[in-house]
């Protein structure tokens, strides 16, 4: 370890300052619409107080610098970096696609306030934790990703999830093989998590499935993969039963040497991504195939 990098983003009042221009403007319009800016303020205020505790704990005599979300794409991390990512559970997964092995501390910022299932250690534990890495001492855990390779050599990596549909609500139309099965489908889209992902939007999912009948398919999603596992579980969302469409296969779990293959029937509109990331889509229209498996990348999160 030769670098600190402190990976942050901006603060709900960051960004409505930046909507608005002043935090006076920002106010008045939150105001006008009966809301308070107070809790923007709070919040602003703890994220601002971790970030300068988390500073405090750095050696003297190791360099640091700090990179934002939104710059995430243009930074050049190192070899010997480590890597102290402060936020949410989602800033983790914006940062695992642009790192390789080097190790990562993953700190929530307000404990009080965000569940942070990904992000395992209070703020006055990152002077510890940096002591063990300069040590050696210290403990990782490598987290798979999803991949999807789609069939022009394509490929969408993903630390939570890959999605498989259409970016409207129209439903979308493929063929889906899995295992010996093969298909045609009409759906709200196809999900495709990690463990990681599995405590996010396939919880959803499972919640709702659990909830709607305690047979079939809750008990395939009632136990899902955890984070380190060499394992995806999908499930189709809201198939549609027809004389051209079938409904067989709802949800599975994709391990090495089996994936999910799923073939485009849309002359237009239809679109693969990951972790949420809409804007950066791929193309996915009529003729198309895209396979989805457990990839042979990691990222290395410290666990203790």
């Amino acid at each position: 370890m030769d670098r600190i990098v402190i990976v942050t983003k901006p603060s709900r009042l960051e960004e409505l300052v930046r909507q608005h221009l002043t935090e006076g403007t920002a106010q008045f319009v939150l105001e006008s619409r009966g809301q308070s800016i107070e809790s923007y303020k709070e919040e602003d205020a703890v994220y601002r107080a971790t970030l300068a505790q988390v500073r405090r704990q750095i050696p003297n005599d190791l360099p640091v610098t700090s990179v934002t979300r939104e710059d995430l794409p243009n930074f050049l991390f190192r070899d010997k970096d480590l890597i102290v990512v402060c936020g949410p559970d989602g800033l983790f997964a914006n940062l695992a696609k642009y790192v390789g092995n080097q190790p990562i501390l993953t700190v929530n910022p307000d404990p009080k306030n965000i569940a942070g299932v990904l992000m395992l250690f209070p703020p006055q534990a990152v002077g510890d934790m940096i002591a063990k890495v300069q040590d050696g001492k210290h403990q990782c855990e490598r987290l798979p990703f999803a991949k999807a390779s789609i069939d022009d050599d394509r490929v969408i990596w993903g630390i939570n999830d890959i999605f498989i549909g259409r970016k409207d609500h129209v439903s979308a139309r493929y063929e889906i093989s899995f295992g010996h099965q093969k298909e045609p489908q009409s759906s709200s889209g196809i999900i495709v998590s990690t463990g990681v992902g599995s405590t996010g939007w396939m919880r959803s999912v499972a919640t709702m499935v659990s909830g709607l009948t305690r047979e079939g398919m809750a008990n395939k999603l009632s136990v899902l993969p955890d984070a380190t596992s060499n394992e995806l579980v999908f499930v189709v969302r809201e198939p549609f039963p027809s004389p051209n469409t079938g409904t067989s296969i709802v949800t599975g779990r994709v391990i090495p040497g089996q994936p999910l293959v799923v073939s485009s029937a849309m002359p237009e509109g239809g679109v693969v991504f990951s972790d949420g990331v809409v804007e950066k889509a791929a193309e996915w229209n009529a003729g198309s195939k895209v396979t989805v498996s457990v990839g042979d990348r990691y990222v290395q999160r410290i666990v203790r």
